[in-house]
């Protein structure tokens, strides 16, 4: 039995690095191929061990091992990275608000002691927007584009920084919002990013053409300093995310060494969350300082803030 265990996670382990998603189910799969590898092939590795089986041991330590060592560039250099010389930083703090939470207040005092520069929010509602403008997020963040909407793809920038071509866009049939701020003399695009969630076969479509669209976006020539932050629903692992790197954006907390920015759920088991779902995309010449996450008051993610230095412009 454990060697059937261990000869299905090997499967597990090729089909996750093949990255076939052609389903629903393939897709959720993929989302968590690396708790199913390691936690898996852990349990054989102990079980094999308490039964003598040392062959098979050896063989679970062996794919560990190999698990461990691909994941490995997302964990080697965690923490603060130096800003180059003449360069500006800017915070970017993305948050899900979550569509039903009701401590909105709550989320405006982390917003105001970040020391963020801009926010991305999604899942804004008309509600949440009115409870922001009304607890004095305008004061600190003055400059704003909204898109409040009913359900699940309402979304707004917040910046401490005037706005330039800040209006909402459509990205294979739903919102986002998109803005320009000037750091350093440097335009920088952000882009507040809420993919819509693979949850059914009819999302599925959805989903991946939101993803090719935003691996597309990246852009050309002089003025192509660019953020693309938000809620991704989809981790490193998925095909569909990978493409946007292979298209030249690069995953702020990989790049940060931070594979721990985990984001999703907030709660998750035991007690901490469990997938990497909320991304910072980020385009030359932006560099990564550091990327990692904060608590989201009443929210089923976990905030993203990510330090990026800018810089001047020549």
């Amino acid at each position: 039995m454990l060697a059937v265990l261990l000869v299905l996670l090997v499967v597990v382990l090729i089909a996750g690095r093949w990255q076939y998603e052609g389903s629903l189910v393939t897709i959720m799969l993929t989302a968590i191929t690396g708790l199913l590898i390691l936690g898996g092939a852990a349990a054989v590795l102990l079980a094999a061990a308490l039964l003598r089986a040392y062959w098979l041991a050896g063989a679970a330590l062996v794919l560990c091992a190999v698990q461990v060592l691909w994941l490995a560039g997302s964990y080697l250099r965690a923490g603060e990275q130096p800003v180059p010389a003449g360069a500006t930083t800017i915070r970017i703090l993305s948050a899900n608000l979550l569509l039903d939470n009701t401590r909105i207040a709550e989320q405006i005092g982390v917003f105001r002691e970040s020391g963020a520069d801009l926010l991305s929010l999604q899942e804004v509602t008309p509600e949440h927007l009115a409870v922001l403008m009304d607890g004095g997020l305008p004061s600190v963040y003055p400059y704003s584009v909204a898109d409040p909407l009913p359900g699940f793809h309402g979304s707004a920038i917040f910046s401490k920084r005037p706005l330039a071509d800040a209006r909402a866009f459509d990205v294979s049939g739903f919102p986002m919002t998109t803005a320009t701020v000037t750091v350093a003399g440097t335009a920088v695009r952000v882009v507040d990013v809420h993919v819509v969630a693979p949850l059914s076969v009819e999302s599925v479509d959805r989903w991946r053409n939101q993803l090719a669209d935003l691996a597309g976006m990246r852009p050309d020539g002089a003025n192509r300093a660019a953020v693309l932050i938000g809620d991704y629903n989809a981790t490193p692992d998925h095909a569909a995310l990978q493409a946007m790197t292979a298209a030249g954006w690069r995953d702020a907390a990989t790049e940060a060494g931070n594979g721990f920015a985990l984001t999703y759920p907030a709660k998750g088991f035991p007690g901490t969350p469990l997938l990497r779902i909320d991304h910072a995309m980020v385009s030359e010449p932006l560099t990564v300082v550091s990327a990692r996450t904060r608590d989201n008051p009443g929210s089923d993610h976990r905030m993203l803030d990510v330090v990026l230095s800018v810089p001047a412009a020549s």
